[in-house]
């Protein structure tokens, strides 16, 4: 997780422990503990709705993000079968495939790979997958038993490199928490964590540490959802293209 992330998370934690001291000078602890038995039923309800919907959020964008780590490893994997396979042809052939690879492996790393951050894709790359597919599928394998294999391995690896790729450039733009349950995870958080100042506790200390404890959870699971919520952003950006 980012620096900042973490600064902000704990001003934010402090501030709302701070409004503990100043909410029991405003309205004693008498008046708001006549109320906790109510207060408590309502809560648990509240608790219950919002950790759920938290948790399928968190969930969603991490299965995301590990969904496209693994489409990012099929990809490489098929262009590394592509490469393994184009050292077996005769030349122009042999040098020609290896170009190809070699080039679209620098397209997607340097060019394609920043502009899916924004949710695009470059349309150089599309392309060049397209000659590597063309180049493939109209070879003529070569007679003996060895031969066959390589090239039905070479026929697999570009259907997986072309299944890999589409999964990738639908997952960017695709991938996103919608504004409308960002709304809600945003005013669920603040209603979760100020229903607590409505409870009367006898201990100042202990309200404090409740208070905090809870907004630093909260804001934990928010800050997972928002650095996870591109998964070809963020951290997950360059640790990918590592």
């Amino acid at each position: 997780m980012p620096i900042l992330g973490i600064v902000l998370l704990l001003g934010g934690s402090a501030m709302a422990t701070t409004a503990v001291f100043v909410v029991a000078r405003l309205v004693p602890v008498a008046r708001r503990k006549a109320h906790n038995d109510i207060l408590g039923y309502v809560y648990a309800e509240i608790g219950v709705i919002y950790a759920v919907v938290l948790a399928m959020v968190v969930v969603g964008v991490w299965e995301t993000r590990s969904q496209a780590h693994e489409n990012t490893y099929t990809e490489t994997n098929a262009l590394l079968q592509l490469t393994w396979y184009s050292s077996s042809l005769p030349q122009p052939d042999r040098t020609r495939l290896g170009t190809l690879v070699e080039r679209y492996t620098g397209t997607v790393i340097d060019d394609e790979w920043p502009l899916l951050a924004e949710q695009r894709d470059d349309p150089a790359a599309w392309r060049q997958f397209t000659e590597i597919r063309s180049l493939v599928n109209t070879q003529e394998p070569a007679t003996g038993a060895d031969q066959v294999v390589r090239y039905e391995g070479a026929l697999e690896a570009v259907a997986q490199l072309g299944d890999a790729r589409h999964e990738r450039v639908n997952e960017a733009a695709t991938a996103g928490v919608p504004a409308l349950l960002w709304t809600a995870l945003l005013l669920g958080a603040l209603v979760t964590v100020g229903f607590v100042y409505l409870f009367g506790v006898e201990s100042l200390r202990a309200h404090a540490g409740v208070v905090f404890s809870l907004t630093f959870i909260v804001g934990v699971m928010l800050l997972i959802v928002y650095e996870f919520n591109y998964p070809f952003s963020g951290p997950f950006l360059r640790t990918e293209r590592e």
